[in-house]
C-alpha cells in the first residue's frame, strides 16, 4: 500500500481501530501501554472501544487520548472529532409582559413596602410617646417637715395644778458602729486562663493553586478516594501533613504546588501534562511508586 493510501485509510478507519493497529505496530500490549502512561488498563480498553463516556468529562478525554496518541506517534488532530466544543445553546427571548401586569406588580410591591414600614415604625413611635408622657418620679428630700414633726424642747416641763416640774433634758445616746471583724481566711486566687495554642500559619502543609481549568484526584495513604473534581481557575486546595497519600493533576501546567510556602517543581512528576505523585507523611511530594 502506498503512503497516500495509508494516509487515506488513516482518516477512514474508526479511531479505536487505528489505536489498536498503532499499538500492535509499536509491539505494545494494553498493560504495557498503561504502565508507560500510568493509566489503568480499563482506560486503554475504553479508548480503543471509543467508549468516551467511561472516561468522564471532556477534559479527561482530551488528556487521556492526547497522551495515548503521543505514545503511539499519531497526529493530535484526531482529538478534534472526539472532543469537539459543545454547540452554544440558542438564546430564547422572553415574551414581554403586558402593561397591566407590570402595573399590578408595581402596586403590589408598593403595598408590601407600606405594610412592612408600618409594622416596623408604628411600635417605635408608640413606645417613644409612652416614655415622653410618663410622669417623672418625685425627688426625695431628707429635710423634716415642720408641720409633721413637733418641735423638740431640750428641757420639757410638765404643768400641774399648783406647780410646774421641770424634767431633765433627754440626750440621745450616740450610736456606735459595730466593729468589722477581718477574716483571716485566705482569698482564693483566680485560676489563670489556659493559654491558647499558637495559630497555624497559612504557609504550612501542601497547597494547590489553580490558574486554569484542571481536574484533581486525591487519595489518602490507604488508597481511599478523598476528592475527584473538575476545578476552575482561582480554586485552591490545602492539605495538612499526613492527610493525603496520592495526588493526580490534569492540565498540570495550570497548577502551582507549594509545600510549607516553597514552590514544588512538577517536571519530575509530569507525563503529557498530567502530574502524579505521592505525598509523604511530612506533606512533601515524592515520585509515584
Amino acid at each position: 500500500m502506498t503512503t497516500e493510501g495509508r494516509q487515506e485509510g488513516l482518516f477512514v478507519d474508526p479511531l479505536g481501530q487505528r489505536l489498536r493497529a498503532a499499538r500492535d505496530k509499536c509491539g505494545l500490549t494494553r498493560e504495557q501501554a498503561g504502565q508507560q502512561l500510568r493509566l489503568p488498563v480499563a482506560i486503554i480498553e475504553a479508548m480503543e472501544r471509543e467508549d468516551w463516556q467511561r472516561l468522564g468529562a471532556p477534559i479527561y478525554v482530551r488528556s487521556y487520548l492526547g497522551s495515548y496518541l503521543r505514545l503511539l506517534d499519531l497526529p493530535q488532530e484526531l482529538l478534534q472529532p472526539v472532543v469537539a466544543p459543545a454547540p452554544t445553546p440558542a438564546l430564547v427571548p422572553l415574551t414581554s409582559r403586558s402593561g397591566l401586569r407590570r402595573t399590578l406588580d408595581k402596586s403590589l410591591r408598593n403595598v408590601v413596602y407600606l405594610v412592612m414600614t408600618a409594622v416596623l415604625v408604628v411600635p417605635v413611635v408608640l413606645v417613644a410617646r409612652h416614655y415622653q408622657n410618663a410622669d417623672r418620679p418625685q425627688s426625695l428630700t431628707l429635710e423634716p417637715d415642720a408641720s409633721v414633726l413637733p418641735a423638740l424642747d431640750p428641757a420639757p416641763a410638765v404643768a400641774g395644778a399648783d406647780r410646774t416640774i421641770a424634767l431633765p433634758a433627754v440626750t440621745p445616746e450616740p450610736v456606735t458602729p459595730e466593729p468589722v471583724m477581718a477574716s483571716m481566711a485566705p482569698v482564693p486566687a483566680k485560676t489563670p486562663a489556659p493559654e491558647l495554642p499558637a495559630a497555624i500559619t497559612g504557609q504550612d502543609g501542601l497547597v494547590l493553586r489553580f490558574s486554569g481549568q484542571s481536574w484533581l484526584e486525591v487519595n489518602d495513604a490507604q488508597g481511599r478516594s478523598l476528592e475527584r473534581a473538575l476545578l476552575d481557575a482561582g480554586a485552591e486546595r490545602r492539605y495538612a501533613d499526613g492527610e493525603v497519600g496520592y495526588i493526580t493533576l490534569g492540565n498540570a501546567a495550570a497548577v502551582e504546588v507549594l509545600h510549607d510556602g516553597q514552590p514544588v517543581n512538577l517536571e519530575p512528576f509530569r507525563t503529557a501534562n498530567v502530574a502524579r505523585f505521592t505525598v509523604s507523611s511530612g506533606g512533601e511530594p515524592e515520585p509515584a511508586r
